[in-house]
């Protein structure tokens, strides 16, 4: 019995060690992220992991001073904010029949593995044909990059709500047809708003995805700084020879705030929606 609480203590030690280097490797970045916008030039040069000495503003009314932040933040809250908002209406709307057409008919489930399947493609194996197609179409604009994201939520994004419609009862829906109720009719009075632990999932997750996203909007939204979000004006700091640490630093957290705070108030719901989504599958 000493023999096995040993290994127990020492399985336990080593648990300990590794989720403290995880805060570590976590925690840094973050600290850094946080300190560094307070710092002048000279300090960062001096010590750049070195608390500030006074907390210096200047970096801030730097940032706030160019105009081309203004275009990005703006075109940042434009590009999230409706592509999530056409996500929570058109995501659920092709969950739905598949979710309920598979006990039926086996053609519901082959297109619902067909675009369960799309998860597991990368995006660069897609990328060069998409950005082809998109630079045909002549969207390589606001409007193009946004369906570009509605386009690519839509594999994770039904194969989330489709595993939280098959953990609800179908009774309700059931009485609905019975009373006379259209399918469109029972889906909005009485599906949709059950769906909201997992639609406030998909919104958060996929916000937090557009808004941090540089890759898709640097192949998209290149060709005009009035065009940029966030994370391209946060790139334009950095030079082929240099890098603007504090003002690059001061724009990361201008960033992060928002988001980091909408998804703290929001993170039961991720929680509760993933966790009743897998219930049944």
């Amino acid at each position: 019995m000493k023999q096995k609480g040993s290994y127990i203590n020492r399985a336990r030690w080593y648990v300990y060690a590794i989720l403290a280097v995880g805060i570590l490797i976590i925690a840094l970045p973050f600290y850094l992220t946080v300190i560094t916008p307070f710092k002048t030039s000279s300090e960062i040069l001096g010590n750049f992991f070195s608390f500030p000495k006074s907390f210096y503003l200047g970096n801030f009314m730097k940032v706030l001073s160019k105009p081309d932040y203004y275009y990005a933040i703006g075109n940042s809250i434009i590009i999230t904010g409706i592509a999530v908002a056409i996500m929570s209406i058109l995501l659920p709307m092709l969950a739905y029949p598949l979710s309920r057409g598979m006990r039926e008919k086996r053609i519901f489930k082959v297109i619902y593995f067909i675009i369960v399947c799309g998860i597991f493609v990368p995006f660069q194996v897609r990328m060069l044909p998409l950005m082809k197609l998109v630079n045909a179409l002549g969207l390589m604009n606001i409007p193009g990059i946004i369906v570009l994201y509605v386009a690519t939520s839509v594999c994770e994004g039904t194969y989330l709500y489709v595993g939280y419609m098959a953990s609800m009862p179908t009774s309700m829906e059931e009485a609905a047809y019975i009373d006379g109720a259209s399918t469109n009719k029972t889906f909005w009075m009485i599906v949709y708003p059950l769906l909201r632990p997992i639609t406030a999932t998909v919104l958060i997750k996929n916000s937090l995805w557009i808004w941090n996203d540089f890759f898709m909007p640097l192949l998209v939204l290149n060709r005009s700084y009035k065009l940029h979000t966030i994370t391209l004006f946060q790139h334009s700091f950095k030079t082929a020879y240099t890098t603007d640490y504090t003002l690059a630093f001061t724009t990361f957290l201008m960033s992060i705030l928002p988001i980091m705070l909408v998804y703290i108030f929001a993170q039961k719901h991720i929680i509760s929606g993933l966790t009743n989504g897998a219930v049944k599958g």
